[in-house]
């Protein structure tokens, strides 16, 4: 049988690509974390900050937008990604969580900056999402004064944009004629419901966290104000509360999330109200439709 040369030179060009090839995709497998300057503590700081820095840095959420910040267990991924970053961003909320504080202990970076930003509210409003802007963009100025003028214009432009989104939110929920509903939602929905036009009657934690006299107080609680729906936070693990005890009380069960990214295509934060809202509305067509 004959064997088929292969001449050098040809030989040379495929051993390079391939090596090339490899390089390549070693590479690649690296620099996610290589090239993240801001590591931010949740969805709704990656948001804001990939905003107003806009090509000038890299961000990314230390915590997915799903998941409860309290209660992530970090990666090796984190850990890495920490470790080359310049700098941390975290809700003061976080600043004493053990997930953070071993993360950042374990990731040995000495130079890391972990900022802790204070913004009192939820940050789903539109006007706390607007100051969280002015916050965030003066923790960037500071670690690059460099860019310290485009960082502000940014965030101008970002909170007009925010507040005018916010209105149109507002317009929308008040044409539905909320009128004050009453309804009995989680804990970290407690700012957001009154905002939509909600009148919150009464307020439950983390489901593991409620016993059955808990449970039974809520039951009496929806029922006794006539709550039309019961509102859980996806972060909180809530999403089977409200099912647990719809059937004792005449009041719809929806889940609306805290964080950009939260559910499926709603990456921004106007994506992610937007989703809320939507959700809100169709859980009061819903109650309308059995209670009406």
């Amino acid at each position: 049988m004959n064997k088929k040369v292969i001449p050098a030179a040809v030989l040379a060009v495929l051993l390079l690509a391939s090596t090339l090839t490899f390089l390549s995709c070693t590479q690649s497998a690296i620099q996610p974390s290589d090239e993240i300057d801001i590591m931010a503590g949740s969805s709704l700081i990656a948001n804001i900050v990939q905003d107003v820095a806009g090509n000038t840095l890299t961000t990314r959420s230390l915590i997915p937008a799903d998941t409860c910040p309290g209660h992530y267990d970090m990666k090796p991924s984190d850990i890495i990604a920490l470790g080359n970053c310049t700098a941390l961003f975290i809700h003061d909320y976080q600043e004493y969580f053990a997930n953070i504080n071993d993360a950042v202990a374990a990731a040995h970076n000495p130079s890391l900056n972990v900022t802790v930003l204070s913004v009192a509210g939820n940050w789903m409003v539109p006007a706390v999402q607007a100051e969280a802007v002015s916050v965030i963009a003066q923790a960037l100025e500071q670690l690059y004064p460099e860019n310290a003028a485009y960082y502000q214009q940014r965030a101008t432009g970002r909170q007009q944009a925010i507040l005018a989104h916010g209105q149109q939110v507002e317009n929308t929920l008040e044409q539905a004629g909320l009128d004050g509903m009453k309804v009995i939602c989680a804990e970290m929905q407690a700012d957001f419901a009154p905002w939509a036009g909600f009148n919150v009657t009464a307020t439950f934690g983390r489901p593991e966290d409620l016993s059955t006299v808990d449970l039974a107080q809520l039951v009496d609680d929806a029922n006794q104000t006539g709550a039309v729906l019961i509102i859980d936070n996806l972060q909180s693990g809530s999403t089977t509360l409200g099912a647990a005890i719809e059937n004792d009380v005449q009041a719809i069960p929806v889940t609306i999330s805290n964080f950009p990214g939260g559910f499926a295509n709603t990456e921004t934060w106007e994506k992610a109200i937007d989703k809320n809202v939507d959700l809100l509305l169709g859980a009061l067509n819903e109650y309308e439709a059995q209670y009406g």
